[in-house]
């Protein structure tokens, strides 16, 4: 290997945030989930690049969603203890459903503020560590098929849905690698790929779900730390061997089989573009680009719409999920129409990109028909549309599932008066694509 690139340097730091046993575990609206047991610890992974006056951190937190709120919290922490600009600091999450929960969703609970209290001051020394660590780089990039994930929105005999998986399904199978390379060997990996964190299952149990698998089997071949980024998850699962009815499970797994059975396939992708890559560079360019994109919102429910719904469910407004979401979210919508209505809201973009590779947050579970139209049109080599990124607002799927409905359709209700325009995926393709061409020598 030739000398190193002396303009671009990369480091990677890691810090547990495992919770303490007892803390109440999101992702499924149940109200019993306490944590009774630590399967694999939790932790935020930090890549931290930097070339001349120009820095930049992206964070992997193995939580299940992130509040734009919490968000600038750790932005504002890492400026503060490393000098790295706010708005030059990305925080994805791995959606992991086997975690402490980390956002407010009426039906499904309120975010455990102690634990996330608790624990930011070690995402942000994450990134401190990551920041010591930075040495100059060489990195090689490679792109493979992966089939740990598949289509979960599974469509039965009279049109309805559940969570089965369906081989015949659209989903986005690529998998994007890029290995960073330093005098003294590897300094660390960046793993992209999109599937939910649900192999686990609803069980008692705190663990990263199969990417915690996938990630330990890497470090176990590469001895360096690896950094991942989840993908198109909305209308995606684990590829699992649990079985569903006649067919085979897309949503939750049968616990820690299932994650290894993911986890180890994820690996064996991984490790196969890893090995595949034999050119290294050493000239590439490090951009970040700030700036504000517009999410458009549906019509707001008429009031006396929401009036009668909200009466419907009244009765039952103490049980969780659907009967508690309904009654909070018709309740909101009331107290909307008593204000200016909305027409959507801004979302503070921040694409990071290094040479032929551009990152790009997405503020929810984004759907795979999104990711492959941005990747389709990205004047980048490597696009990696990353869900649940600097914040969520619930899932974000295309003009073809919103016609037809279902689960990740109508749980936006669960964080907002407003739900999401039909043609949510176009403004998101379309906003991205522009800043993507915006940025020097695209």
């Amino acid at each position: 290997m030739s000398s190193m690139n002396n303009g671009l340097k990369a480091g990677f730091g890691r810090t547990d945030v495992t919770p303490e046993l007892g803390v109440r575990l999101g992702g499924y609206g149940t109200k019993e989930r306490p944590a009774e047991e630590i399967s694999d610890h939790l932790h935020s992974t930090a890549m931290v690049l930097e070339q001349g006056s120009l820095t930049a951190a992206v964070i992997n937190l193995d939580w299940i969603c992130i509040d734009e709120a919490i968000v600038e919290r750790i932005r504002q922490g890492v400026n503060q203890r490393t000098g790295i600009p706010e708005k030059n600091v990305s925080v994805c999450t791995t959606h992991s459903h086997s975690v402490p929960n980390t956002l407010n969703f009426w039906g499904w609970g309120e975010q455990e503020d102690a634990y996330i209290d608790s624990v930011l001051p070690e995402v942000i020394r994450s990134v401190e560590l990551a920041k010591q660590n930075l040495c100059e780089v060489k990195a090689g990039f490679a792109f493979t098929e992966s089939l740990a994930g598949v289509n979960r929105r599974n469509i039965t005999e009279n049109g309805g849905f559940n969570f089965g998986a369906d081989p015949n399904g659209s989903f986005d199978p690529t998998m994007t690698v890029v290995h960073f390379k330093s005098e003294a060997g590897d300094a660390g990996i960046l793993v992209h790929y999109g599937a939910h964190g649900t192999a686990m299952g609803c069980n008692r149990l705190v663990s990263r779900d199969w990417c915690g698998v996938m990630k330990d089997r890497i470090e176990s071949e590469f001895a360096a730390p690896v950094l991942f980024l989840n993908g198109a998850i909305g209308d995606v699962g684990p590829r699992i061997n649990h079985r569903c009815g006649s067919g085979l499970s897309a949503g939750g797994g049968d616990g820690i089989h299932a994650v290894r059975e993911v986890g180890y396939r994820a690996a064996t992708d991984a490790i196969r573009a890893l090995l595949s890559i034999h050119e290294w560079r050493s000239e590439l360019k490090l951009e970040v680009l700030t700036e504000d994109i517009f999410l458009p919102y549906a019509p707001l429910t008429p009031l006396a719409d929401a009036e009668r719904e909200k009466a419907k469910w009244e009765p039952r407004q103490e049980e969780w999920g659907t009967p508690m979401c309904e009654y909070k979210h018709n309740s909101a919508v009331i107290e909307a129409h008593k204000q200016p209505l909305l027409k959507g809201r801004n979302f503070t973009q921040t694409i990071t990109c290094l040479g032929p590779l551009t990152i790009v947050p997405m503020p929810g579970e984004m759907f795979s028909g999104i990711s492959l139209r941005i990747r389709q049109g990205s004047p980048f080599q490597y696009t990696l549309c990353c869900s649940v990124s600097n914040g969520s607002v619930s899932y974000l799927p295309t003009r073809e599932a919103r016609h037809r409905g279902g689960y990740e359709c109508w749980v936006g209700k669960a964080c907002s008066a407003y739900l999401l325009a039909d043609n949510i995926d176009d403004a998101l393709v379309e906003q991205n694509l522009k800043l993507l061409r915006k940025i020097p020598g695209c």
